[in-house]
C-alpha cells in the first residue's frame, strides 16, 4: 500500500512493478491486491494504462484497516504459549498483553501517509530508477 501510496493517486502501478519492486510473486501479490480491492483500500484499473491505485487519500487509511484483513488481532489478545485460559500470574501474561496493546495502538494510530514520510518507499523508488509504468 505504501509503495502505491509513493507513486501519488493520479495513475495506476502495475501489479508486475509493485511485485517486481518489492519481490512478491505475481500469484500472491493478486490475492493480496485482490482482498485490499474488496475492502475498498484499493482500485484495480484495468485496461493498458491499468493497474492499482489507492481508494483513498494515505492519511486516511489506518494500518490497522490492512492488518486486520490478514490477521485476526483477537488471536493475538490470547495466551501467548496458546493455553486456553491464561491466568495474571504467568510470567509473560503481563508483558505479552503490554506488547499487543502497544502494537495495536501502533497500527490504530499509523497511516499510510505517516509511513511514507520515512522515505524508504520514495527512497526505494528512486534507487530503482522510478519505475512506475511499464
Amino acid at each position: 500500500m505504501s509503495y502505491i501510496a509513493a507513486f501519488g493517486m493520479e495513475k495506476p502501478v502495475l501489479a508486475r512493478t509493485i511485485g517486481e519492486e518489492m519481490d512478491i510473486p505475481l500469484n500472491f501479490l493478486s490475492k493480496i491486491a485482490n482482498r485490499l480491492v474488496q475492502a475498498g483500500l484499493l482500485h484495480s484499473v484495468r485496461g493498458k494504462n491499468g493497474g492499482f491505485v489507492l481508494a483513498r487519500h494515505p492519511g486516511d487509511i489506518h494500518l490497522s484497516e490492512i492488518v486486520s484483513l490478514f490477521m485476526n488481532l483477537g488471536d493475538i489478545r490470547g495466551c501467548f504459549l496458546g493455553l486456553n485460559r491464561c491466568s495474571t500470574r504467568c510470567t509473560i501474561h503481563k508483558k505479552w498483553t503490554s506488547i499487543v496493546d502497544q502494537f495495536q495502538a501502533i497500527i490504530n494510530e499509523t497511516t499510510i501517509d505517516q509511513v511514507l514520510k520515512t522515505g524508504e518507499c520514495r527512497e526505494a523508488k528512486s534507487l530503482k530508477g522510478g519505475k512506475t509504468h511499464e
